[in-house]
């Protein structure tokens, strides 16, 4: 059986929003995950499966990764007597056994430690159910798991299973994985605008955010519409992040002066149009998302072809554009039309493609 059968087979018994008194930090658990499998091709599902399950190769996949997260307040502690009661790693084990084979991991991610006699049970920010030295204490989880699954213990398999010790505050989770994200955006562009940093974590928050409080019919069985109204995929992601890359805006006046623009009159249209862009550019970020890719091909297309000067391509450009059917009618004033090639002519040259 497929994983994508499996997916669509078994959530009728786990699925249904959770988002009743719910909090966010699964959200923002989400984002770090995203941060950590961005090289990857991979879907994030939001309180689907589990919490938060990330999906490898969503379009051939074979690879599930599980996150049941927990959250108390900082000043406090889990007892194992607690997380065994509670059957944490007995539900965790019994969902995952609906994946038996695709199980990438299996974790539990806690914003606090778990303690047993006064003593920290899992030492490392992630460790393993398998590791030697907290055995004594993981034969208390393996017991309850058998007990709950009617095995003996020793048929009972850990190797894939793992407690998370989340970095995450409950009061301030949101703005801490806010400020972890502007930092990786640095990475992908260090000459990154503040603002468009946070209109970028804005979107990807909220669009995790919409994910988690859609529900699917329990009798749904196209991936498709699972996928789409429970998840977001890594392409998705990164086109927004690229977008606002892309289309993140330069100075009028150092736009100005690369395009060899000093007409008064001129100047006045493109003041107002450049306050326009910057008032729409995350209205619809789907539609700029799909703009920007027309219009960065016919970039390069132009480029190719040997036009070399930065006022020539926006002018080839332009033309490209206006004969086609790429560009909204809302979004084809001249002005605006031609401000937007700038802004992404310029990209182009000092940022490199933004793919």
């Amino acid at each position: 059986m497929s994983l994508e059968t499996v997916i669509t087979s078994s959530h009728k018994e786990i699925a249904g929003s959770r988002s009743k008194n719910r909090l966010t930090v699964q959200i923002s658990y989400a984002i770090q995950l995203i941060m950590e499998f961005y090289s990857t091709d991979f879907l994030v599902m939001m309180d689907y499966i589990e919490d938060v399950s990330v999906i490898q190769d969503p379009i051939n996949p074979s690879k599930i990764y599980l996150y049941q997260v927990k959250t108390k307040s900082s000043d406090k502690q889990y007892s194992l007597a607690t997380v065994i009661k509670d059957e944490w790693f007995q539900k965790l084990y019994n969902n995952a056994l609906k994946y038996q084979g695709y199980v990438a991991s299996a974790a539990v991610v806690c914003n606090t430690d778990v303690v047993n006699s006064g003593s920290e049970v899992f030492p490392n920010r992630k460790t393993s159910l398998d590791e030697v030295s907290i055995q004594n204490n993981v034969k208390k989880i393996r017991s309850a798991i058998a007990k709950n699954q009617g095995l003996q213990e020793e048929e009972v398999q850990l190797s894939k299973y793992y407690f998370i010790r989340s970095t995450l505050s409950t009061k301030s989770h949101k703005e801490e994985v806010e400020y972890e994200f502007e930092n990786f955006l640095l990475k992908q562009d260090p000459d990154l605008q503040v603002a468009t940093a946070k209109s970028v974590y804005k979107l990807l928050y909220d669009q995790l955010d919409e994910k988690f409080n859609n529900e699917i019919n329990e009798d749904c069985t196209d991936i498709e519409e699972i996928y789409s109204e429970k998840g977001i995929n890594s392409q998705s992601i990164k086109d927004l992040i690229a977008c606002g890359l892309a289309i993140q805006i330069p100075s009028l006046d150092k736009l100005l002066f690369e395009y060899s623009i000093t007409a008064v009159s001129e100047k006045r249209k493109y003041v107002s149009q450049y306050t326009q862009i910057k008032m729409d550019m995350y209205s619809n970020i789907s539609l700029f998302i799909e703009m920007k890719k027309n219009l960065l091909m016919y970039i390069e297309v132009i480029n190719q072809e040997g036009v070399e000067d930065m006022l020539g391509i926006m002018s080839e450009v332009y033309e490209m554009a206006c004969s086609s059917c790429v560009i909204p009618e809302s979004y084809s004033e001249e002005y605006y039309l031609k401000l937007l090639i700038m802004i992404l002519i310029y990209r182009y040259c000092y940022g490199g493609e933004l793919q």
